[in-house]
């Protein structure tokens, strides 16, 4: 089920069917639509740092055509992104504050115009940056929002040892995630946003500095 985001001239409601266990500071975050560094800075009162993990580029020369991996630099392809000609990236980020990953952000974009195409890929505007460069809000559909493992993440099979399994897979049961869109004209995103820890939204800037954890052990 995805978000029902709706509004009249003196009221606003956005309606999912969230966790039971999910907080109203959580909720804020996951309903992040396009600006989660903005908001992840001011509940940190800190600067958000994107740091790329990897992209892979791709163009799809007919409507009907696999799509082909594209090197960048491409001015020429670049310009003649079009609906019948779009050009895909594949990327991976991290959003880091204070030293520490916050959120690790797993995308597929789909660009289809000259404009976006150069601002993405050539001037490397962010996600979350495009929408404010070009002055555009962009639509939102939340589809899934869980607690611990990814729904489609399977246990890993290459941890050295039980005890290394184990002790991976206890980390990822806290983690918190969604699933959503994000949608302007000539430039779609899929997006899959992965918080590591729920602790991060408990214990705010002592997360950050490890104090939390003193104070647990006192």
């Amino acid at each position: 089920m995805t978000t029902i985001d709706s509004f009249s001239p003196k009221s606003t409601s956005i309606s999912f069917p969230w966790p039971s266990e999910v907080t109203g500071l959580e909720r804020i975050a996951l309903s992040a639509q396009g600006d989660l560094q903005r908001v992840l800075s001011a509940f940190f009162a800190r600067p958000i740092n994107i740091q790329l993990v990897y992209s892979h580029t791709y163009v799809q020369e007919t409507p009907s055509s696999p799509l082909t991996p594209l090197t960048l630099p491409c001015p020429e392809t670049l310009a003649a992104a079009s609906p019948l000609q779009p050009i895909v990236q594949t990327r991976q980020v991290l959003l880091q504050c204070g030293g520490k990953t916050v959120c690790t952000a797993t995308s597929t974009v789909r660009i289809t115009s000259p404009e976006c195409a150069q601002l993405f890929l050539e001037e490397k505007y962010a996600i979350g940056q495009m929408f404010r460069r070009l002055q555009k809000v962009p639509a939102f559909a939340l589809l899934t929002v869980g607690l611990g493992l990814v729904d489609d993440e399977q246990p890993s099979e290459k941890s050295a040892s039980v005890s290394q399994f184990f002790n991976a897979e206890s980390k990822k049961s806290n983690q918190l995630w969604r699933k959503y869109k994000l949608t302007i004209p000539d430039f779609e995103c899929e997006i899959l946003e992965v918080f590591p820890t729920r602790d991060m939204f408990l214990y705010g800037d002592e997360w950050l500095t490890d104090s939390h954890l003193i104070k647990t052990r006192t």
